[in-house]
């Protein structure tokens, strides 16, 4: 009875609270892992804000030919500032001079052809501009560009609100940015003191590994072993976590999948992992270092 009293008190010694660390840990990572979705999601929705800001408006001569428009359709294909779809092909919409007619009645109910019998209203193509192409400069180089071409008439974009876009989502980005890197900083202290707290009812086994002469390393294996498998045990929780409320968040708000980037989603995922090995690492280092070099009277 009282050899079994004895191990229980030698277990409870040598513990580490697995559990409490873990939990702590996932909670951490869980927090950057939303805001990881947040800075990935807003990515999401800066292409598509410049998919639709960043349109640029061709519309063609009335005197071209099937062939020279042809030609010029095969000339605009070949634009490297062009945004593509998931296949490679570039973002381009043909209006004929009909579907113009039609778009032009529809919305203003009046039908110009009972007054005149030729269609004024031109041809036109709709670029997509890749985000990469939104800045003033840039486009100003392609407004000069199409209308070198000869089958060019006229070459319009929202400039004003362009600048304006960019502008403020350069100015998110520098907060998002901001706030990141605070968040990141402040979750590291929070999971270095996790295991700073774990470690403390280890300070005098630490102290009596180095009494019968362990060597540093051969103490701080153990401790930095088991530390790295909890942090990415935990990365692992908080990915599975984050991955549930982002299904949930699917079914309430359908929406949302439209600015869904699995391929981040999933660096993102990997990510917390890495990141809970490597501060738990850091953590265990530094906290088994500062026990094995405080002195006796420091360890009370």
């Amino acid at each position: 009875m009282a050899e079994t009293t004895t191990k229980k008190r030698k277990k409870i010694l040598g513990s580490f609270p697995y559990a409490t660390v873990i939990f702590s840990i996932t909670l951490s990572l869980s927090v950057i892992g939303v805001f990881g979705l947040i800075l990935i999601n807003a990515q999401s929705i800066k292409k598509i804000i410049n998919n639709q800001v960043g349109e640029v408006q061709i519309y063609v001569h009335n005197h071209i030919n099937d062939s020279m428009m042809l030609d010029f359709k095969n000339t605009l294909y070949k634009k490297n500032y062009l945004a593509k779809d998931s296949k490679g092909v570039p973002e381009i919409t043909f209006i004929s001079k009909e579907e113009a007619k039609a778009d032009y009645i529809k919305q203003t109910g009046q039908d110009f052809t009972k007054i005149i019998e030729e269609n004024p209203l031109r041809a036109s193509y709709t670029l997509h501009i890749s985000e990469n192409n939104t800045d003033s400069a840039s486009m100003n180089f392609i407004v000069q560009d199409l209308n070198a071409q000869p089958a060019v008439y006229e070459v319009i974009y929202e400039e004003a609100l362009l600048k304006k876009v960019t502008k403020n989502i350069q100015n998110a980005g520098i907060v998002l940015g901001a706030f990141a890197l605070l968040l990141t900083i402040v979750t590291f202290f929070l999971i270095n003191n996790t295991i700073k707290l774990a470690l403390y009812s280890q300070r005098f086994l630490i102290r009596s590994m180095q009494l019968v002469g362990a060597r540093p390393f051969f103490i701080q294996k153990p401790f930095i072993y088991r530390a790295m498998v909890q942090g990415m045990v935990s990365g692992l929780l908080a990915s599975i976590l984050l991955f549930v409320l982002q299904e949930y968040a699917f079914t309430v708000i359908e929406d949302l999948r439209k600015i869904y980037a699995p391929e981040l989603t999933y660096y993102l995922y990997g990510a917390l992992i890495i990141t809970g090995a490597i501060i738990g690492l850091i953590s265990s280092y530094l906290s088994v270092r500062k026990y094995m070099y405080l002195s006796l009277d420091d360890l009370y």
